[in-house]
């Protein structure tokens, strides 16, 4: 598996020892089994998301593999963890050193479109907030991305987004700056994705380049994650426009959003990046 050979060579997961996985839902996310095996056989301490009351997410303790297929499955159709405890919660013990952070695209700033919820964006900071109370490094955030969620053109965010420091996909490593990528890090437009990953991984979003203008097709979501197709073309100017406008609109900085507030921008960006 490309995307397990890119992580456990990252420096970072081989010197961690606590680290959190996302367990991904049925469509639309990089699948995390491979990984989550072979953390556990590396004997690193390792944790899933619980979501407690649609509110909050904590990443609770995984002993083995086993109790990984005991996990029933969540509303959204991925495997979650029954209960937890306060010996389980990773914040509550030892904090974490590496967090893999899910996400539905990614641009080549770095930034990431996630579910809406802003559950991993709290959490982050939870755990920043743990590690410097106890004068520990932050924790390092990596994100998988298939090469068609990661998108040329500009993804909306707010003082609250937080980006991932590397995002891995399945045949670069792009780190928190990606403008800055290197001859040798850089993406082989015309490498083909191997067997096993069109076949579990597609149809995601894939972005494509015709003359002046941009195509990009995209899935929309129904009733969680079945993916719809459909095509949203764009005159390059009003692109150009519109990426200034955005611009604009996040050098603008509120004070305090309720959770209702941002899960509305949340769900205007979905529609500005994935249409109706």
């Amino acid at each position: 598996m490309k995307f397990l050979k890119k992580i456990i060579s990252l420096k970072q997961y081989q010197e961690s020892k606590n680290i959190s996985i996302y367990l991904h839902m049925p469509k639309g996310e990089v699948r995390t089994e491979d990984l989550l095996k072979h953390a556990l056989k590396s004997g690193k301490n390792c944790y899933v998301p619980y979501i407690i009351n649609n509110t909050e997410m904590e990443m609770v303790r995984i002993h083995s593999w086993e109790e990984f297929l005991s996990y029933p499955k969540s509303k959204w159709g991925y495997p979650e963890p029954s209960g937890m405890t306060e010996d389980t919660i990773a914040l509550k013990n030892d904090g974490l050193d590496m967090i893999i952070v899910p996400g539905m695209a990614f641009d080549l700033n770095g930034n990431r479109l996630g579910h809406g919820k802003g559950y991993y964006d709290r959490y982050i900071e939870r755990a920043r907030e743990f590690s410097k109370l106890r004068n520990m490094e932050n924790p390092y955030c990596v994100s998988l991305s298939l090469k068609e969620q990661l998108l040329n053109k500009v993804i909306p965010t707010d003082q609250y987004d937080i980006k991932p420091d590397v995002i891995v996909t399945p045949h670069n490593v792009f780190y928190n700056n990606m403008k800055d990528k290197t001859e040798e890090n850089k993406m082989a437009e015309t490498e083909e994705l191997d067997e096993w990953e069109l076949e579990e991984h597609e149809p995601i979003a894939i972005p494509k380049i015709e003359k002046k203008k941009y195509t990009l097709q995209t899935e929309e979501y129904n009733n969680g994650y079945t993916p719809q197709i459909k095509i949203l073309k764009r005159d390059k100017d009003v692109g150009i426009k519109e990426r200034e406008q955005n611009e604009i609109k996040r050098n603008v900085i509120t004070t305090t959003k309720s959770l209702a507030e941002r899960e509305e921008e949340y769900r205007r960006a979905r529609l500005r990046i994935f249409g109706n």
